[in-house]
């Protein structure tokens, strides 16, 4: 079944009167919302039992949790400390998303820094293959770690390369970001057809299965010439991409996956928008 959520709960949170993590289950619950993201963003900073706590409210209420792995990861890295930092941070994330009663973590691929993209790609599959061969020997091969597309040139992560990275092993999906996509190609996604064409180029690339099963993160993002400057609102008319054909794509491709919205303070509101919306289709 196809989820909906947001990336933390922005301002509606705090209008409601609320401030605890813990409220946040039953919070989203009543909104008629299935999933949230916790983020990791500056460091896994969440204690084994606290994270049980929240772990047994997220269960209780029926809503799904996932992990986003800090953002200063760099796979690509040519730095041997650097990279056994990397490999800590993912293996904290995931024993943290463990304790939370989730199963997906998400990641950036990282950045070729001053390497051509090639080179970098090569450290990051090496680094790649490293990192999952420790998560099987600690027994962590029963997550989904999810690669995400990026939102500027600089950085990895275009199609290619997601698939790329992705086709290595079972235990990774596709994490795709349609703004960061359309923030890459400055305005690239433009309707219905343009997100066929992804879908379809990931399913010829991983396979249906991964496909159905992958994770999303949808907003709308301001770009420059370089890609990504900053996420927007449902409200923003200027950048896009606009979500309601990314529906329509959900429903004839018959896929499944769990959105996650990455608005800007209106995260949540955007994300009962999307799942009402997919939902007046059927």
């Amino acid at each position: 079944m196809i989820k909906f959520g947001p990336s933390g709960t922005g301002l509606a949170f705090g209008e409601d009167g609320l401030s605890k993590t813990i409220q946040v289950p039953s919070w989203l619950k009543a909104k008629n919302l299935d999933l949230f993201e916790y983020s990791f963003g500056r460091g896994v900073r969440i204690g084994e039992e606290t994270a049980r706590s929240y772990g047994e409210e997220f269960a209780k209420h029926g809503i799904e949790i996932s992990v986003h792995a800090p953002y200063f990861i760099n796979m690509a890295t040519d730095d041997e400390q650097k990279a056994l930092n990397n490999h800590n941070y993912l293996i904290d994330s995931i024993t943290a998303l463990k304790n939370l009663g989730g199963n997906r973590c998400v990641f950036h691929p990282g950045s070729p820094l001053k390497k051509n993209r090639r080179d970098a790609m090569d450290i990051l599959i090496g680094r790649m293959d490293i990192m999952l061969q420790e998560m099987y020997d600690l027994g962590h091969n029963d997550i989904l770690l999810g690669v995400e597309t990026m939102g500027k040139f600089a950085q990895l992560g275009d199609e290619d390369e997601v698939i790329e990275i992705v086709s290595r092993d079972n235990m990774l999906v596709p994490c795709i970001d349609f703004g960061h996509l359309n923030a890459r190609t400055c305005g690239g996604i433009t309707g219905y057809d343009e997100y066929a064409r992804i879908i379809e180029k990931f399913i010829n690339g991983v396979g249906f299965e991964k496909v159905d099963n992958m994770h999303i993160h949808f907003s709308k993002i301001e770009y420059s010439p370089k890609g990504e400057v900053r996420h927007l609102t449902f409200g923003d008319t200027q950048y896009g991409p606009d979500y309601e054909p990314l529906a329509k794509a959900f429903y004839e491709f018959d896929i499944h996956p769990y959105v996650v919205c990455e608005s800007a303070g209106t995260q949540t509101e955007d994300s009962l928008y999307m799942k009402n919306y997919y939902n007046s289709l059927k």
